[in-house]
């Protein structure tokens, strides 16, 4: 009993919450992060591992009716935080108090298999399965519609579920290339905790809040520059992403695609090699002469992101997705519930 004892009282002690982003969120979900990493908590990466749920932002209807279906089949003792603004913040560190289970269980919008004809030709089961909204490390209000034969993606159809007015990293005010460098951190950041490197992603995540938090630029350059030769040189990292997700320049360039992704046009690993050039080169600027803003890209992202996913395992469009990183709030695409 005493062990059992122990293992609940340092359990309590460092709870393990789910979170989730809405699309305007991202400033919300950054201070969050930010808390949970300084006090040793650990977010997990699928709602059915936690009974603590972390809202960061105001969803839309879409959206928070997504979250309400994930929270009702959250196992008890349940809590849930809801923030909508920065200043909430501090509530999610006082207020984590469990509450009773509910009942009841629903599997959401998986449909039953029918079956269709492989690019083999053998007739093999379909599965229709949603990915996202509410998913980990995942572009907050997009939802992907896939059609699975096995684990390989035959179809996929997006559905932007939520939007806001305006994009966290396109805000005015402050070192722009500091913010800069720190949207593509945080883009490695979900891109290397997909691929299963958290070490790396922890890494990633503690860069970008200090280029946030103005960290001098004598600091950040040499501790980035060591970063960026580590994730550069995984030889197991590159042989995930290779030859992976490709999308040429000009197929980018048609469906108006800008950014890293047009001036690093290829595969997941030229994409992620991309951030991390991308990154260092915002870090070297800053104090320096800011560079014109670029138009938003997203919108392309999502537009071209169907036909990459095609023919990619389960596992692999994560990576594809995590590494376009669309930031829904930055695009024109009307959400689902307008």
């Amino acid at each position: 009993m005493g062990l059992r004892d122990g293992l609940r009282r340092f359990a309590a002690a460092r709870p393990r919450p789910f979170v989730v982003q809405a699309a305007g969120g991202t400033e919300v979900r950054l201070e969050v992060e930010a808390g949970l990493r300084s006090r040793g908590w650990r977010p997990v990466a699928s709602p059915a591992e936690t009974g603590f749920l972390v809202v960061c932002g105001e969803p839309g209807t879409t959206l928070r009716e997504a979250i309400d279906v994930v929270w009702a089949d959250m196992p008890g003792p349940r809590a849930r935080v809801d923030l909508a603004r920065v200043d909430d913040v501090p509530r999610l560190f006082e207020e984590a108090v469990p509450q009773p289970p509910s009942t009841g269980s629903s599997m959401g919008d998986v449909e039953m298999a029918d079956r269709a004809d492989d690019r083999d030709g053998l007739r093999l089961d379909v599965l229709h399965v949603p990915l996202g909204p509410v998913l980990a490390a995942w572009p907050a209000g997009l939802r992907l519609d896939v059609a699975l034969q096995g684990d390989v993606v035959q179809d996929a159809q997006v559905t932007v579920v939520d939007t806001a007015d305006g994009s966290f990293w396109e805000e005015s005010g402050g070192d722009r290339e500091r913010r800069r460098a720190a949207s593509h951190l945080d883009s490695l950041v979900r891109l290397l905790y997909v691929a299963g490197w958290d070490a790396a992603s922890g890494r990633a995540a503690v860069l970008r809040d200090e280029t946030l938090s103005g960290a001098p630029k004598d600091t950040l350059v040499p501790r980035y520059a060591s970063f960026a030769r580590m994730v550069g040189r995984s030889r197991t990292l590159r042989w995930m992403t290779r030859r992976l997700g490709v999308l040429p320049a000009d197929v980018a360039e048609r469906h108006g695609v800008s950014g890293p992704a047009l001036r690093h046009a290829g595969d997941v690993r030229d994409r992620l090699d991309g951030w991390l050039h991308e990154a260092g080169q915002a870090l070297d600027l800053i104090g320096a002469q800011p560079r014109p803003e670029e138009r938003p890209g997203s919108g392309g992202l999502l537009e071209v992101m169907p036909e990459l996913l095609v023919g990619a395992g389960l596992a692999e469009a994560r990576l594809i997705v995590a590494s376009l990183d669309p930031d829904l709030a930055e695009t024109a695409v009307v959400a689902a519930d307008g």
